[in-house]
């Protein structure tokens, strides 16, 4: 929670890989409601170093890249199959443990996993980004975004449809 400007990212905390993939899935269900071209957001804060959040930003891409990845190769096929790859299981243990209440069963959301997952970007929303967010610019399909920032985020910024939001800082 405590580290200097020039800290090296290792590894995302499993935290952030459980919210990156609780994105997809919020996703996915509102594609099944009809929402498929609304705005959907994801908030990151996890430092106010510029530096750091384009670490974390990188971080963030290599994993989502390895989310659709596995999902485009596995979404179509029969459930018993697709859950033998690690990312689809992860997924599917995300699911059942937090929306599987909902109106949808496993079943209806892994076909829609890719329309949910595919048009997602990672971007740094800091001083050193511009226009990172026009969601003006996607209002026919709907920008589908995880923002990865510090103050600019913390101070009122507002991030359409947002749906689920990560903060790992101490509080002041």
């Amino acid at each position: 929670l405590t580290h200097k400007i020039n800290v090296k990212i290792g590894e995302l905390p499993h935290s952030l890989l459980t919210a990156i993939r609780q994105f997809v899935l919020v996703r996915a269900i509102r594609i099944a409601r009809g929402d498929k071209t609304v705005h959907n957001s994801m908030l990151v804060h996890v430092s106010r170093f510029v530096r750091v959040q384009a670490q974390v930003r990188n971080e963030i891409h290599d994993v989502l890249s390895v989310i659709q990845q596995s999902i485009r190769l596995n979404s179509r096929k029969l459930v018993s199959e697709a859950l033998l790859d690690p990312q689809m299981m992860a997924l599917h243990e995300v699911w059942r443990e937090e929306f599987a209440g909902l109106e949808f069963k496993w079943n209806d959301l892994q076909p829609l996993l890719y329309d949910a997952a595919a048009p997602i970007r990672v971007v740094a929303v800091n001083s050193n980004s511009s226009g990172a967010l026009n969601y003006a610019d996607h209002a026919q399909d709907g920008l589908n975004v995880i923002a990865v920032g510090g103050m600019a985020l913390s101070r009122g910024l507002t991030l359409e449809g947002l749906s689920v939001s990560y903060f790992l800082r101490n509080t002041a």
